[in-house]
C-alpha cells in the first residue's frame, strides 16, 4: 500500500516549556529482575517521581521509514511498559488530570527517560504510550520528523490537523510551535487501535496543584459607595493557560475557579450581595466586571488571540469582553444561579441572564423564557442592564452557549 499524503502545514518537534523539566533520572538496580529507574520530573511546581523498566529503554537506531518505526512499537510491545503507564494513572488521579496534562506529563517523563538528543525516540515512545492507553492515534513522519497525532472531537484552533476515517486528528507533537515544514508529510500506514477513544482538551474541573498564590486588589464603585475586592489568585493557574492550546469560546465560560480563588472571592461577594434583589445583585456583579479591570483588545495587549477562564483576568492588567464575559458567567452561576445565555455578536461577547427587570428591557426568548442583557464590559461606571446596547441593536447575533 502507498503512504498517504498528508497535506498539513505542520511544524517541528515538541520543546519542554517551563512549566515542566525532568530534575534527576536514577536506577534502582535488582538481581532478579532488570533496573527500574525513577524520573523526576517538575510539573507546575510539584515534584513528580516516576518509574520506568528498564527494558522500555529500546533504542530507535534506524532510518525515519515505515518499516523501522512500525518494528520499534513492536519491539515496545514485549516491553514492561505498563508500569509507567499504571504511574501515570496514579498521578492523573493525584492531581486531577485532564487529557491534554496527562500528555504533557507522560511527554516529559519520556524526554527525561531517554538521553538527551532522543527526539524521534521520545515522539514514538509517546505515540505508542498514548495508543496503549486507549486512545486513537496516528503516526505521521516528514523527513528525520516523527509527529503524533490523536483523535479528538473537541473544537481546536491554532494546531495543525489531519482527517483520516472521518474522524479529526491534532497534531500533539506541533501544538505551539511555528515553524513550517518544507516537504510533505506521511502517514504511517499502520493504525494501533482504531477504535480507540477520543482525546479530551476541555477543562471540566482544574488540576489540584499546590498553589502558588499572592493577593491583587481591586475597586469599583456601586449606588455612591466604593468596594474593595482582595483576591487570592494562583500564579500555577496562569502558568496552565499561558500554553494550553486555544480551544472553543464558550468552553472558557464552563472553566470552574480554583479552590485559590474560590475560597477568596466567593465569600466576600456574598457579603456584600446580601439583602440585595435579583437586579441590585446583578447590577453590582456587573459593576465590579465593568470597573474593576481596564480594557484592551487581545491583540493589543497580547500581540495575538488569548482567551481567558474566568479566573485568569485577575492576574493581567487588562481583559476584553471574552474575558470579562467568563468572569461575569461564572459570578452568577455561582451566586445567583440564574439561567443565562451566551451571546455573540460579530465583534463582541456578551451575557444574558433570565430575571425580572424592575425598569423593563429588551427581552430576547430562548425555549420559553425571556433573557436580558447584563454586558459585563460597559459602558465604565455604569451599571445599567436589560437594555441590548445601542450599537448592537441591528447586529445579528448568535447564542453559542447556555446555562439552565
Amino acid at each position: 500500500m502507498k503512504n498517504k499524503i498528508i497535506l498539513s502545514l505542520s511544524v517541528i518537534l515538541l520543546t519542554v516549556v517551563p512549566a515542566m523539566s525532568v530534575i534527576s533520572s536514577d536506577a534502582i538496580q535488582s538481581t532478579e529482575t532488570p533496573a527500574i529507574e525513577k524520573v523526576i520530573v517538575e510539573f507546575y511546581g510539584e515534584q513528580i517521581p516516576l518509574l520506568f523498566h528498564s527494558d522500555m529503554n529500546i533504542r530507535f537506531t534506524g532510518a525515519v521509514e515505515e518499516e523501522n518505526m512500525v518494528d520499534y512499537y513492536k519491539r515496545l510491545e514485549k516491553s514492561s511498559f505498563y508500569i509507567i503507564l499504571d504511574e501515570l494513572d496514579k498521578f492523573q488521579k493525584e492531581y486531577n488530570l485532564n487529557d491534554w496534562l496527562y500528555y504533557k506529563l507522560m511527554k516529559a517523563a519520556v524526554s527525561g527517560f531517554y538521553p538527551a538528543g532522543s527526539d524521534t525516540q521520545v515522539e514514538l515512545t509517546t505515540w505508542f504510550l498514548l495508543s496503549k492507553k486507549g486512545w486513537n492515534t496516528r503516526l505521521a513522519y516528514s523527513g528525520d520528523n516523527v509527529f503524533v497525532y490523536v483523535f479528538t472531537v473537541d473544537e481546536l484552533f491554532e494546531i495543525p490537523m489531519i482527517d483520516d476515517d472521518g474522524k479529526t486528528f491534532v497534531n500533539l507533537s506541533g501544538i505551539g510551535l511555528k515553524k513550517k515544514l518544507k516537504q510533505g508529510i506521511y502517514m504511517l500506514n499502520f493504525t494501533p487501535g482504531p477504535k480507540g477513544h477520543s482525546f479530551n482538551f476541555y477543562l471540566e474541573s482544574l488540576p489540584r496543584f499546590h498553589p502558588n498564590q499572592e493577593t491583587r486588589s481591586f475597586s469599583f464603585g456601586f449606588k455612591g459607595q466604593q468596594y474593595q475586592i482582595n483576591v487570592k489568585v494562583d500564579k500555577r493557574i496562569k502558568q496552565l493557560m499561558d500554553d494550553y492550546p486555544i480551544f472553543a469560546e464558550n468552553e472558557y465560560l464552563e472553566v470552574p475557579f480554583s479552590e485559590t480563588v474560590e475560597n477568596s472571592l466567593i465569600p466576600q461577594l456574598k457579603v456584600f450581595l446580601k439583602g440585595k434583589s435579583e437586579t441590585e445583585s446583578l447590577e453590582f456583579l456587573v459593576a465590579f466586571t465593568r470597573s474593576s479591570f481596564r480594557y484592551k483588545k487581545d491583540q493589543e495587549y497580547f500581540g495575538d488571540s488569548k482567551p481567558m477562564i474566568a479566573e485568569e483576568v485577575f492576574h493581567y492588567p487588562f481583559s476584553d469582553c471574552e474575558d470579562r464575559s467568563a468572569l461575569f458567567y461564572r459570578l452568577v452561576k455561582e451566586l445567583l444561579d440564574l439561567p443565562m445565555l451566551i451571546i455573540a455578536y460579530p465583534e463582541h461577547l456578551t451575557i444574558a441572564v433570565s430575571f425580572s427587570p424592575e425598569e423593563g428591557g429588551d427581552a430576547i426568548q430562548f425555549k420559553g423564557k425571556n433573557y436580558y442583557i447584563c454586558d459585563p464590559t460597559g459602558p465604565v461606571n455604569s451599571i445599567e442592564i436589560g437594555w441590548i446596547p445601542r450599537e448592537f441593536r441591528n447586529s445579528k447575533f448568535e447564542i453559542i452557549g447556555s446555562y439552565k
